[in-house]
């Protein structure tokens, strides 16, 4: 699955590159949509291994989706991992 998860990420990136260099704003417009598919498809495999994966659930949960410095939510993630 982690290998999905890299490939999905590289398809995103694939998409960014084609999109970026898109003249025509339909096959633009076509190319995004698939995107969104691949950031679906991401998604789903970082829920799976993260629901399997109980330190990477515990250091992503004080990273993901909060405010203020990501370093610094970095930082206290790890801590809290050393104190497990």
């Amino acid at each position: 699955m982690l290998t999905s998860l890299i490939e999905e990420a590289e398809a995103i990136n694939w998409y960014e590159q084609r999109i970026s260099l898109e003249p025509n704003p339909q096959a633009r417009a076509i190319m995004e949509n698939a995107q969104l598919e691949e950031f679906k498809h991401f998604g789903m495999d970082l829920e799976f291994l993260l629901r399997r994966t109980p330190k990477w659930r515990t250091a992503l949960q004080a990273i993901l989706f909060t405010d203020g410095d990501i370093v610094e939510s970095g930082e206290q993630a790890e801590h809290e991992l050393d104190l497990e």
